[in-house]
């Protein structure tokens, strides 16, 4: 998650798919396990849960106790069986998690810490979510997260509703 303002409630909950770059970013009420369920649940009964089995076998989650209900993220409720895994960094560990971390540096760039969220939006946090992945990376070999991805699951970014964005069009700016 990426925090703002120390006052405000609002955050942005971030999920990363490790092999294409990929980021999610939601923006939440609360920093607190029954929104961060909430949006699992929305992504399970979005994708469908063999696509989200398939796009989410793990989780790597930090210590904070928003993740502590490692059941909704790990099961099909409705077949009763484990379909993903969590797991947790160690605490102060987030080298860890590299990969998201570096994402968050470009939420960092539009958002600096004590940023408040209070006036975000869905749709500001979704044009953002959908320029960060359209970044080109070196890590990447030149590719943009989105491209890989459409690739590896285009089922997943129909479903998500994720826009492409042509790189020498991509801004970190939120008013645009």
């Amino acid at each position: 998650t990426v925090i703002g303002k120390r006052n405000n409630n609002k955050a942005l909950f971030t999920m990363y798919i490790r092999e294409t770059h990929f980021m999610l970013i939601f923006l939440i009420d609360k920093k607190d396990v029954k929104h961060i369920d909430d949006k699992i649940n929305y992504l399970k009964n979005t994708l469908g849960i063999k696509l989200y089995a398939k796009v989410f076998r793990i989780f790597l989650g930090d210590n904070g106790t928003k993740f502590f209900d490692p059941l909704c993220f790990e099961r099909d409720y409705d077949k009763n069986r484990k379909i993903s895994n969590l797991f947790y960094c160690k605490p102060y560990a987030s080298y860890q998690k590299h990969g998201i971390e570096v994402n968050h540096e470009y939420i960092r760039r539009v958002f600096p810490k004590g940023t408040s969220f209070s006036n975000l939006t869905d749709e500001i946090v979704k044009r953002l979510q959908d320029n960060i992945n359209a970044i080109p990376r070196d890590s990447l070999n030149g590719e943009t997260p989105y491209n890989l991805t459409i690739e590896k699951y285009p089922d997943f970014i129909e479903k998500m509703g994720c826009k492409y964005i042509e790189p020498d069009n991509v801004t970190l700016n939120i008013d645009n």
